[in-house]
């Protein structure tokens, strides 16, 4: 009694994941490739963690550029920005500058800046009602780090 209770757990669990893997559309192999986005790949996890770190520990601009282009993205909240790079923003209040600058800024938009790199560098991006805008990472991804990346 108690094995065909586990079975159909098991295959009720069973079910219901493949469900949420396939979505409404039909189940076909694409959806597989995303297990890596619903358990995060480690090899992605170990690399931003390596860069966030060479970052906080010696505010190499490399790993910043890095974590920019790779695990950035329009959309993320000024808190989700702030754990890829390991420290909290700071609002800027006088941030008529930055949305004069050019982009497609809004009067509302906020300005959040990030302390300077070594080379004293600060990084500025703009938020709209808590998520970032007008963000390509692809800014970012053109010069490899030291490391190659």
């Amino acid at each position: 009694m108690v094995r065909s209770e586990i079975r159909l757990v098991f295959s009720a669990v069973l079910l219901l994941l493949l469900v949420c893997v396939s979505g409404c559309g039909t189940l076909d192999v694409s959806n597989f490739s995303k297990w890596s986005d619903l358990f995060g790949s480690k090899s992605s996890v170990r690399n931003e963690e390596e860069h966030r770190q060479k970052y906080q520990s010696s505010r190499d601009p490399a790993a910043l550029r890095w974590l920019l282009a790779h695990q950035i993205h329009s959309g993320m909240s000024v808190s989700e920005v702030g754990r890829v790079i390991g420290e909290e923003g700071r609002r800027l209040y006088n941030d008529d500058w930055v949305k004069k600058g050019g982009g497609y800024y809004q009067s509302g938009d906020e300005a959040w800046k990030w302390e300077q790199d070594r080379n004293g560098q600060s990084l500025i991006l703009v938020f709209r009602e808590g998520r970032l805008v007008n963000f390509d990472p692809s800014d970012y991804s053109d010069q490899p780090d030291s490391a190659g990346f």
